[in-house]
């Protein structure tokens, strides 16, 4: 943990720093009251707001305020909603609300199977739902059902969330901390906690409009441990703001050893996932079709000294075992081991007849210490393995000052793989002269890997429309502050003048050359120089190069 009361300071400051910006620094007392969201960033055109989407509701039932042993006013604990309120008619209940409030932490079991054509829609009302901060081992759990959608969307039609508190409605990404209906916030109080936890055999569900921020874990964690026989299928996360976590962003699958389910026929797309400790994204046990597009994710790995493991500094970790996997249009920030880190498992009993591959299409891969990706030696029948038109750039070298055994590889791409077939089709790198291992020019064919139309040479940077960051900034100059690198023998660390860390989620700039190592950045201003909260908005500058990736509407 780095953070502490410092998160919560910063929030106070960064309150502060929002209300200044709107009201000018003239005298009296701009600062807005608390659980007041900051003011909105002036609209921008063209952003869709998906009103009605859910339909008018036509039942609803929203939980009291208190109920002895379950209910109070900062906690809920509903092990079994249905048997807790057996009044309500769970099959065709339209919406469930969740009063505004900041809670310690809210868990709701056996959530009802609803049909795909009717499904239950779990909102915020009366004001925001903020979970965390308060000093609890989890924050906001889900266990159970099927077709079902929690959501912080503020839709006056479907009666969802809460005009206060709009988020990105209507393509109002920039500085939009705090203003979701949902915001789940630990301030790195709580050691181990994720966000949102999704288990208990859930299926079917929808995740939209949430913030996750500052959870020493990850940001959304989706899986029923051990249970090979629980399904999580149909799933779709979108338009998620996730930022500063202490781990993954996404942590989809199970890790563990068999017996485990697969994760089927996924839909993760429009989602920020910005500033993790370790992976933006961690997709595993994967079957059936799943589908990864316009997202943005990094920068990623930011906590590679000091990670909770050794090698816990990708950014898009896969594990598939059988079916389709399809990754394209997304931008990719930021790592430090392999910026996609790709595993195939092979699992007994898996329908592997009908396995199609893996395409990798029109995604923008930058900053990375070491490999851009790592394929490993599984082959799984009847795969193949496709990239085409990406982007590998602004790679430098760097994992030795924490791996000290390492040295720089000679290629980007490292292919164990000797079986399946694999095909790189009008990629461009810049980095190491060698492209692939097994092909390091990009162009022929060496085994089971062939190339055509891959060029080595410098591309720009990504522009966005309002990141908080320069256009062309160097991402491997932005970490999350650390005193020792754990990972490579509690060395001390030291930072650059200029370096920009992260601390308790806040950002601060090095004014030194160096900044001495044990220095903390919060309470130090001669040695840190304390930034304003980024602004986020990272859709790409319209006309530029990479239009069209990333942030788009759905």
């Amino acid at each position: 943990m780095r953070a502490g009361a410092a998160g919560l300071r910063w929030l106070t400051a960064w309150l502060a720093a929002l209300a200044l910006a709107a009201c000018g620094s003239g005298g009296g007392d701009d600062t807005p009251a608390p659980n007041t969201p900051p003011p909105s960033p002036p609209p921008v055109t063209g952003w869709p707001t998906g009103d009605g989407g859910f339909g008018v509701p036509a039942s609803t039932f929203t939980l009291p305020a208190t109920l002895a042993g379950k209910i109070t006013a900062d906690s809920i604990y509903l092990a079994d909603i249905q048997a807790t309120f057996p009044q309500v008619d769970w099959a065709a209940l339209d919406r469930l609300y969740i009063p505004a409030g900041h809670y310690k932490f809210i868990h709701i079991g056996n959530l009802p199977v609803r049909s795909a054509s009717r499904k239950l829609v779990i909102t915020n009302t009366g004001g925001q739902v903020r979970v965390g901060a308060l000093g609890h081992h989890y924050l906001f759990n889900l266990a159970g059902g099927a077709n079902w959608v929690i959501t912080g969307r503020h839709d006056p039609v479907s009666k969802t969330g809460d005009a206060g508190y709009p988020g990105h409605r209507g393509g109002n990404f920039a500085r939009t901390q705090g203003r979701y209906g949902i915001m789940i916030d630990d301030a790195f109080t709580s050691s181990g906690v994720s966000g949102l936890a999704v288990r208990g055999g859930a299926t079917d569900f929808e995740i939209e409009y949430l913030e996750i921020a500052r959870v020493e874990f990850a940001g959304i964690m989706a899986k029923t441990d051990s249970t090979a026989s629980a399904t999580m299928s149909n799933v779709v996360l979108h338009d998620n703001y996730i930022h500063d976590t202490g781990s993954e962003g996404l942590y989809i699958g199970s890790t563990q050893a068999q017996p485990q389910h697969q994760i089927r026929n996924w839909r993760i797309h429009n989602n920020r996932i910005l500033r993790t400790g370790t992976e933006a994204i961690q997709l595993g046990q994967l079957g059936g079709t799943n589908e990864v597009h316009h997202n943005v994710f990094g920068p990623a790995a930011i906590d590679w000294r000091a990670a909770f493991q050794d090698y816990q500094d990708n950014n898009f970790q896969i594990g598939i075992r059988e079916g389709e996997l399809r990754v394209h249009d997304n931008i990719f920030i930021g790592s430090a081991g392999s910026t996609v880190s790709f595993f195939a498992q092979a699992v007994s009993g898996d329908a592997t007849a009908g396995n199609t591959g893996v395409t990798f299409s029109r995604n923008y891969f930058s900053d990375m210490r070491n490999l851009g990706m790592y394929v490993n030696n599984v082959a799984l029948p009847g795969m193949n393995y496709r990239f085409e038109d990406n982007v590998w750039r602004a790679w430098r070298f760097e994992r030795d000052l924490v791996y000290t055994g390492e040295s720089s590889p000679g290629q980007l791409l490292r292919i164990a793989n000797t079986v399946t077939p694999v095909v790189f089709d009008g990629n461009t790198w810049s980095g190491p002269a060698g492209f692939i291992n097994l092909l390091p020019g990009g162009s022929g064919t060496s085994g089971n890997v062939s190339g055509s139309g891959n060029t080595r040479a410098d591309v720009e940077a990504v522009r966005f429309i309002d990141a908080g960051l320069p256009d062309g900034f160097d991402y491997l100059k932005l970490e999350m502050w650390t005193d020792v690198a754990t990972r490579g023998g509690n060395v001390p660390v030291s930072y650059e003048q200029g370096f920009i860390v992260l601390h308790g989620g806040a950002p601060y700039r090095c004014r030194l050359s160096p900044c001495p190592a044990g220095v903390v950045p919060d309470g130090n201003p001669g040695t840190w120089e304390a930034l304003a909260p980024f602004a986020d908005d990272v859709r790409v500058v319209p006309g530029s190069r990479f239009e069209g990736r990333g942030l788009v509407p759905q």
